[in-house]
């Protein structure tokens, strides 16, 4: 969980409380504001796993190595990844 409230949320006093997300498809553009405690809890559902790829998969959250770098240090950080258009479709 804690893991979650960092990706998510943050810390300290730069911790979000809203998440906005906007999207653009085609000519249609929708926008939704929600209170980050209703994120979190979206983003919390599911299990700890290891997907076939190799990565972990934290409940609703992608982590897997950066990569991509040509041997550089900055190779070995971590990605987390959210999908925010599952927001929409949330009461």
């Amino acid at each position: 969980m804690l893991i979650i409230l960092d990706i998510v949320k943050g810390r300290g006093k730069f911790a979000a409380e809203w998440i906005l997300v906007a999207q653009k498809y085609e000519d249609i553009f929708r926008w939704i504001l929600k209170p980050i405690n209703i994120a979190i809890n979206h983003y919390s559902e599911g299990k700890v796993e290891i997907t076939n790829r190799g990565n972990l998969k934290i409940r609703r959250i992608g982590m897997q190595r950066k990569g991509g770098d040509a041997g550089m240090e900055t190779a070995n950080m971590l990605q987390f990844k959210v999908d925010p258009i599952e927001l929409f479709n949330l009461k």
